[in-house]
């Protein structure tokens, strides 16, 4: 009878066994569910076109625009900036052992920016005109052949990560310097698309692709910074927590940086009062959505992180909480660059607009469900993509290698 009883307690705990909940299976339920969730969206794209949402003939770019944006900066800056610190200023203690899961974070990335952009075209599949027919004196065709170049070298240098041969090794070093123009050249060039719309006075002028650049340069350090301190596999010793602080020092220089451009950029376009340009900023700032700025912005994403980095505590999750803030919220910045601009129309050309009515006519914006749930499936996409070679391919950080010298 005793071990009639054992038997089947045993055979218990191994089906348990089997199905006991882990993090790693929560995360995967998490990114199939929001790809389940999010399909309703992309299906309503796909169908019905961009009749569900809420761009207009007025504000034809919306949310995501600014999440295509955004994410470019994280991509381009996260990796700039890994690229100058590894094998221009020599961090060859610790940091260069992040680099599989950095570029594995930068494909996840990319796929999720091409999606919003993709989907945000009239027409997504004819895009590979712009390659086979190219316009030249079109800026969008430069940033599109950019952004292809740029992703040839990053899957490259990822698949040099997975079989790192010394022949591989030393192209992709030398594939490692040829990112950097082209890194910088693909941000500025996205900024100066937005520069030379000539119906939007308030991009126009040379200060908005350098602002891309520096935008790029600190949301790439807060994620290089957060990636670093929370998947940094080695001992976390002192070479470690060094290594967090330096990264927290920068990130925290950068963002003050940035913070003192975008206020002397603010003043120059305050002081003379175009309306035009005045009063897109003044939407900004104290329109109906100020709390995206104030709060979400400026209070949650400068004025917390700056307090958690100022702290005579310097812990590692102290610098990966301030920079992981930073990220969620840095998403208001190309936001508040892309829509109240647009907005501006109903103050300063109010008669273009009230003179004709009807549908997409309209000057004004919120994202609708509909866009919202695509965004959802683009951030589903790529968290997956992140788990399969976290996970699957084993794209987890190794042991630091310095990097070659040339």
């Amino acid at each position: 009878m005793s071990t009639e009883t054992i038997v089947p307690k045993a055979q218990t705990t191994s089906k348990t066994s089997k199905l006991r909940w882990t993090p790693d299976k929560a995360l995967w339920l998490l990114g199939f569910a929001g790809l389940l969730i999010g399909g309703i969206g992309l299906m309503q794209r796909l169908m019905d076109g961009l009749r569900p949402t809420d761009l207009s003939s007025f504000v034809p770019w919306g949310l995501w625009v600014a999440a295509y944006e955004y994410l470019v900066w994280l991509e381009v800056g996260s990796l700039f900036m890994f690229t100058v610190l590894v094998y221009v200023f020599k961090w060859n203690s610790v940091l260069p052992g992040m680099a599989r899961t950095l570029y594995l974070t930068a494909v996840a990335i990319l796929g999720m920016a091409l999606i919003l952009i993709g989907l945000d075209l009239g027409h997504p599949f004819r895009a590979w005109h712009v390659l086979v027919y190219p316009q030249w004196g079109s800026l969008m065709t430069w940033m599109i052949w950019l952004h292809v170049i740029y992703m040839v070298v990053l899957l490259t240098k990822l698949f040099i990560e997975l079989r790192p041969t010394p022949k591989l090794k030393r192209l992709g070093t030398w594939l490692s310097y040829i990112s950097l123009p082209l890194g910088i050249a693909l941000v500025v060039v996205a900024g100066s698309v937005f520069g030379v719309v000539i119906g939007r006075p308030t991009w126009q002028g040379s200060a908005l692709p350098l602002y891309f650049l520096l935008s790029a340069l600190v949301a790439g350090t807060a994620l290089l910074t957060f990636q670093f301190v929370v998947f940094y596999s080695g001992p976390r010793g002192e070479a470690y927590l060094a290594t967090a602080r330096r990264l927290g020092q920068l990130f925290l220089g950068l963002l003050i940086v940035g913070l003192i451009a975008s206020a002397l950029g603010g003043l120059v376009i305050l002081y003379p009062g175009v309306p035009a340009q005045a009063t897109a900023l003044q939407l900004t700032l104290f329109g109906p959505y100020w709390w995206v700025y104030w709060v979400f912005h400026i209070g949650l994403g400068v004025i917390v992180p700056t307090i958690l980095l100022l702290t005579r505590t310097h812990t590692a999750r102290r610098i990966a909480v301030a920079a992981g803030l930073f990220i969620i919220t840095f998403i208001a910045v190309p936001l508040n660059i892309i829509i109240p601009p647009q907005l501006v129309v109903e103050v300063v050309e109010k008669g273009l607009v009230i003179a004709y009515q009807g549908p997409g006519l309209h000057a004004s914006y919120f994202p609708t469900l509909s866009e919202w749930l695509v965004t959802l499936f683009a951030l589903s996409f790529g968290f997956l993509v992140f788990l399969y070679g976290y996970n699957v391919l084993w794209l987890r950080p190794r042991a630091a290698e310095p990097a070659e010298e040339n």
